[in-house]
């Protein structure tokens, strides 16, 4: 498990130094930090895996990066480059770009470590990430050119319906099935968790012979009618089918990086899903999430203080100006209430409460 990150001379932080856990968050204000955290990991990531010698700032993952000087610290020198380490059980772990043509749409790769954490290097379901930029209601999906013990569901959900048609029958790990469901497959609980998260739903997946073409429809159980495309299930459903595919699916020790899982959510929904995802941390996954929703974090707060999650797996980041750390104890309270942290209501209803009070 990664337990700590240090970017340097990294975007917008000349040096950043952040403690990780099986599960943890990033939050805070817009343009603050947190996505960055998430590009350099991908950026880890694509450095480890590629034998080009250069690292890609366009096109894998989604990435859209621009240029080298886009990446750099704007203090810093372009022939310093900039630095990603990781720690993992106890050894740090460090990779160095070169960042010298700031024009460049790669960046050359000065060092990286020989034994990087496994997530990082699996070519397999042991790293998995899910942009904010998933796909919405799609009538056809494409399907996956990989192995099914490879395959995951794409960085923007893409391949979610060829990895539900092929491991269906797949048995869920017991850490991260849901409570009401007894059959162990993968359908099965994927339809329980979407049951709890979004709507009670049947889900089928389909991959037809001889293309590369899948395709998913819903109905509702119990209701005798046609199966629906998803066009006409609204974008909840789609935008959280990956997410609970891929925490499903992700192999313990892995690293599952999830942005935004709160979109197209109802409240609700939106804790139910950080009830989930702190379910996945516990099983043996660790997961890292983006996310602008105190639903999410509370969801989060409540799978502690419900003993599903142990408090000192899990700890919040906020960002703003500097960057603070929050835990939990074992009641789900958090440790800091920094000043703009998921405080907006109070300020609404403060302002309603004082204009009501001179009429």
């Amino acid at each position: 498990m990664i337990s700590r990150m240090r970017l340097q001379r990294f975007k917008r932080f000349i040096d950043l130094s952040l403690g990780l856990r099986p599960l943890t968050v990033l939050t805070g204000t817009n343009g603050s930090g947190k996505t960055s955290v998430v590009h350099a990991l991908l950026l880890s990531r694509q450095g480890t895996t590629t034998t080009s010698g250069v690292v890609r700032l366009n096109g894998p993952y989604g990435l859209q990066l621009g240029e080298a000087a886009d990446v750099l610290h704007q203090d810093a020198e372009p022939a310093e480059g900039f630095v990603v380490e990781v720690e993992d059980e106890g050894i740090a772990h460090r990779w160095h770009f070169e960042t010298s043509d700031d024009r460049s749409l790669v960046c050359k790769i000065l060092a990286r470590p020989d034994r990087p954490p496994a997530p990082l290097l699996a070519r397999d379901r042991r790293f998995a990430y899910l942009s904010a930029d998933r796909l919405g209601p799609q009538d056809a999906l494409p399907a996956a050119s990989w192995p099914p013990d490879s395959m995951g569901v794409g960085s923007r959900g893409e391949h979610v319906a060829h990895l539900l048609a092929v491991l269906d029958r797949r048995k869920v790990p017991k850490g991260r099935r849901h409570p009401d469901v007894e059959p162990a497959s993968l359908q099965h609980h994927v339809e329980g968790w979407m049951r709890t998260v979004a709507r009670p739903l049947e889900i089928r997946a389909e991959w037809f012979p001889g293309s590369t073409v899948t395709r998913l429809q819903y109905k509702s159980p119990g209701v005798r009618h046609e199966w629906v495309r998803p066009p006409n299930m609204g974008f909840g459903v789609s935008t959280v089918l990956p997410i609970l595919v891929a925490g499903l699916l992700a192999e313990t020790g892995g690293l599952l990086i999830i942005e935004n899982p709160e979109i197209h959510l109802h409240p609700a929904g939106q804790s139910a899903i950080g009830v989930f995802l702190a379910q996945v941390a516990a099983d043996g996954v660790q997961v890292l999430v983006e996310t602008h929703s105190d639903h999410v974090i509370n969801g989060m707060r409540r799978a502690v203080a419900e003993r599903r999650l142990p408090a000192d797996e899990a700890v919040v980041h906020y960002f703003d100006k500097a960057v603070t750390e929050i835990t939990m104890n074992e009641r789900g309270k958090l440790s800091a209430w920094p000043v703009g942290f998921f405080d907006q209501i109070d300020r609404d209803l403060g302002a309603i409460a004082r204009r009501q009070r001179r009429r």
